[in-house]
This record gives structure tokens, sequence and C-alpha cells, in this order.
């Protein structure tokens, strides 16, 4: 693997950790996995950022355990 698949790889595996943080992820309430990855742009503490194909912009907060 070279360094820019080992950067890719890394991200994936830390956007995951992120996306567990929510109790309703551990616990089965939400998907194991965030079903919009593919369009994340950036995620930080209790925020992940989105940009879909059109361009449009969205966002999901950590609220009460649930992805919001």
């Amino acid at each position: 693997m070279d360094a820019v698949g080992a950067q890719h790889l890394r991200r994936a595996i830390e956007q995951q950790e992120h996306w567990r943080r929510a109790a309703a992820v551990r616990d089965g309430r939400q998907a194991p996995r965030d079903p919009d990855v593919s369009e994340l742009v950036e995620f930080e503490h209790s925020f992940r950022l989105y940009r879909s194909r059109d361009g449009r912009s969205f966002e999901k907060r950590l609220l009460d355990g649930c992805w919001t």
C-alpha cells in the first residue's frame, strides 16, 4: 500500500470510529455504518458535514446519542 492508500484507509477508520460515538449506533438503533459516508466531507466532535452529488450541503449532529 502506498502513502495515499494508507491515508484513505486511515480516514475511513477515523470516520467509522467517529460514527460509532453515537450510543444509537452501538446499540443497534441506527445503522452500523453511515449511509451517507460517500458524501462525507468533514467530521469533528459531534458534527458531520456532507456534500451531495448535486452540490447541496447537509449536516448531521450527535444529539441525545443519535445522529440527526
